[in-house]
């Protein structure tokens, strides 16, 4: 069968969608190092010269599933607010908990983004990302808004932006493969075992003091 080329944005954001698709199935299958386009052409209908076409790297394809990702974030934290009129600071702290733990793989991505992701990507498609980004914030900033009611501007702005570095920071260092804790243990550090939840949601608590 001849292989037409996408011609209307609805027939590009199709294919775009089918090889995110692929994508998320190859990462959560074999993380970042199973994502390259070998092996998404394995499991889509494209060859590799077309996918191509709408991604010049791997990086690429994975900064459109985080933003995916943070999509469906996004949405929890709506949810939030559409269930809550008024939360304490610490429920508030544990609602937002909740939500990255519900989306585990986000937390990944957001742990290399800085590193490796936005680094291997082109201008116009990190300018594209960031600009999208920023209109996916608009749930977090309005809940910060609506249980924050007195904190004043600069204080709204410090949490929202220290919020990210904290918990993407934080989820790879309490998710240690089991090579990094066997090195752990053999160097005899003392290192605890750390919860995710636990910590984000005290480090969420601190934070929150400044609001």
């Amino acid at each position: 069968m001849k292989f037409e080329r996408a011609r209307t944005n609805e027939q590009i954001q199709e294919r775009k969608k089918e090889i995110l698709k692929a994508c998320a199935k190859l990462y959560d299958e074999s993380g970042i190092d199973g994502v390259h386009f070998k092996a998404v052409s394995k499991i889509t209908s494209f060859v590799r010269s077309t996918i191509y076409t709408y991604y010049k790297t791997k990086e690429e394809i994975l900064l459109d599933l985080l933003l995916d990702d943070i999509r469906t974030w996004s949405l929890d934290v709506k949810t939030i607010l559409e269930k809550h009129e008024t939360l304490s600071r610490e429920d508030y702290c544990h609602e937002l908990t909740n939500t990255f733990l519900k989306n585990t793989r986000m937390l990944q991505l957001m742990s290399v983004l800085y590193s490796i992701l936005e680094k291997n990507c082109s201008l116009e498609k990190l300018t594209e990302f960031k600009s999208k980004l920023m209109g996916l914030m608009e749930p977090l900033s309005s809940s910060i808004s609506k249980y924050f009611p007195y904190a004043d501007d600069d204080s709204k702005q410090v949490f929202f932006y220290n919020l990210s570095c904290f918990v993407s920071g934080l989820y790879p260092a309490t998710n240690l493969t089991e090579k990094q804790k066997k090195a752990i243990k053999n160097s005899g550090i003392e290192y605890p075992i750390l919860n995710f939840g636990d910590m984000c949601y005290n480090g969420l608590l601190a934070l929150s003091s400044l609001l």
